[in-house]
């Protein structure tokens, strides 16, 4: 087997693609880079749980955890810059000279800023200098300046002189100097910025039930874009604000006894609606051992974990109707749970997990409420499903998929997807339904190399990929051509769906995704991948 060489000229589109594609395509980007720093919260808030008197009470580990909480704006500036420099480590001490920049200017100045500002904005007068914070917005505006320079000079040559400070040594200096500059301008203007934050996020609690209603309806459709992330990040981290603490989840964790209320709603959704969902699929598939497999592993996870993506990617693309009908019973749900004055919040997502750790937290309420709200949505969820499923004869899993031509589903456990590795150093199978045969040039290859290359190809390689990324569950791309892209082949591969925007596309890989994407981009790098015929 031989390794070809890609071409390095890249097939242009024919026509630009519009400011919207591009706005889109930033935002998505953006929404994948914040799951990054979430990411550390579940440890976080296990370790600040733990540590409360009413469990074992350690405070040196409640210190702990809130240690990370506290640092939250410092971690998203980090964690986001390194994602979207591609993970380089090296673009996460500008990140860091960046935020110290910014953050010690943005506070010397915004006190004078305020006194300055006050006779023509008097509400300022019931507002402290300190508490006049951008929390984790200072993270993300630090984060979205450092990636920039970092992408632009990480590469610069300087003057022979000055040849030791060039290259990535350089990124960190101009990072201080934008960041300086920055901190100046948004210290002098975040007062009034602050004050049309709070009269928004007023307007959201003044909305009561609606409120929280909308919000989770919101969420819940903008999962295939990608932009729930973006959603969350202002109800969990900025909204309302607690002994200097902002965020749903951050006052939650700090104790404020009416923060929760807009995280309550999903525990019903995630430990009980969608299992229910899953039972109803199973119960009607022509083909129920199909349907248990992909099925009853994700519906654990969502109970257990509150990771719902599995489940909501079996059936969002073979039956939007259902998505929008799971969409509109998470905002009921949020509705419903705010309206009985239930205060429950999590530090990942809303499973059993979370459920048992903050039960007994000081400033949860009602958390009996959520087993009774949970068992009714279980009970909608599986007749509404069941309904929906039965009378328009909707594809859900385990009831054949026409589009791809194939008997059994293209919707796979991450196990079963992709190439199957033969033992034979000679030869492996390509594909899971189309059983490709493909040459070996006699390296060793897992199953996620040979995938990664059956993926390549079906997206066109190198002239038809003008960026990729991994997400959690997703390939994001933004290709030259979508037309060139081989989607029954991307389902045939293990696709669970293919979401397309213009010139973006979204590949649903599973929680293999990242692990893909890497590999991918490093065959799109060296230009080495397997010749298929």
């Amino acid at each position: 087997m031989s390794s070809i060489e890609v071409s390095s000229q890249a097939t242009l589109p024919s026509k630009r693609p519009g400011f919207g594609t591009r706005a889109l395509a930033s935002l998505q980007t953006i929404g994948r880079a914040l799951m990054l720093p979430i990411a550390v919260l579940p440890a976080a808030g296990l370790l600040l749980r733990l540590g409360q008197p009413d469990l074992l009470n350690w405070p040196w580990m409640a210190a702990a955890g809130n240690g990370v909480f506290a640092a939250l704006p410092l971690l998203f500036a980090i964690g986001i810059t390194i994602s979207l420099c591609g993970m380089e480590g090296s673009s996460a001490l500008s990140a860091f000279v960046g935020f110290v920049v910014f953050d010690g200017v943005f506070a010397s100045i915004v006190p004078w800023s305020k006194s300055f500002l006050t006779p023509a904005f008097p509400v300022l007068k019931t507002i402290a200098a300190t508490d006049i914070t951008m929390g984790v917005l200072e993270g993300i505006l630090v984060a979205l300046v450092t990636a920039f320079l970092y992408k632009r000079f990480h590469d610069i040559r300087l003057p022979d002189y000055l040849a030791f400070f060039g290259g990535k040594r350089f990124v960190p200096i101009i990072t201080a100097l934008a960041t300086l500059i920055l901190g100046l301008i948004f210290g002098l203007i975040w007062p009034i910025a602050d004050i049309g934050i709070n009269a928004f996020g007023n307007a959201i609690v003044a909305l009561g039930p609606v409120g929280a209603g909308l919000y989770g309806f919101l969420n819940r459709l903008l999962i295939p874009l990608g932009l729930h992330h973006v959603l969350n990040t202002y109800i969990w981290f900025q909204l309302g604000t607690y002994h200097g603490h902002t965020g749903d989840i951050n006052r939650y964790f700090a104790g404020d006894p009416n923060s929760g209320q807009y995280t309550a709603g999903f525990f019903p959704i995630m430990m009980f609606g969608l299992p229910a969902a899953c039972l109803a699929m199973i119960r009607h598939a022509k083909f129920p051992k199909v349907a248990a497999g992909i099925l009853l592993a994700a519906a654990f996870a969502s109970f257990l974990t509150g990771v719902t993506e599995p489940i909501e990617f079996a059936f969002i693309f073979v039956a939007p109707l259902l998505f929008v009908v799971h969409a509109v019973l998470t905002g009921t749900a949020l509705a419903v749970c705010y309206a009985l004055n239930i205060h429950m919040g999590f530090s990942f997502s809303a499973g059993f997990f979370d459920l048992v750790l903050n039960f007994t937290k000081s400033n949860t309420q009602n958390a009996w409420l959520l087993i009774v709200v949970g068992l009714v949505y279980a009970v909608i969820y599986y007749f509404v499903f069941s309904f929906f499923i039965v009378r328009f004869d909707l594809a859900t899993p385990g009831r054949g998929e026409a589009s791809t031509g194939l008997a059994a589903d293209w919707i796979l456990p991450e196990s079963q997807r992709g190439p199957k590795v033969s033992k034979n150093k000679n030869a492996a199978t390509a594909g899971v339904s189309d059983a490709e045969a493909v040459a070996d040039d006699g390296a060793k290859k897992d199953r996620d190399d040979l995938l990664a290359e059956q993926l390549y190809d079906a997206l066109g390689r190198k002239e038809n990929i003008e960026s990729l990324e991994g997400c959690i569950t997703r390939l994001r791309l933004f290709l030259n051509d979508p037309e060139k892209m081989d989607e029954a082949r991307l389902k045939a591969l293990g696709a669970s769906g293919v979401i397309k925007r213009g010139n973006i596309v979204q590949v649903v890989m599973g929680t293999q995704s990242d692990r893909l994407a890497a590999r991918i981009n490093r065959i799109i790098k060296t230009g080495n991948v397997v010749e298929t015929k």
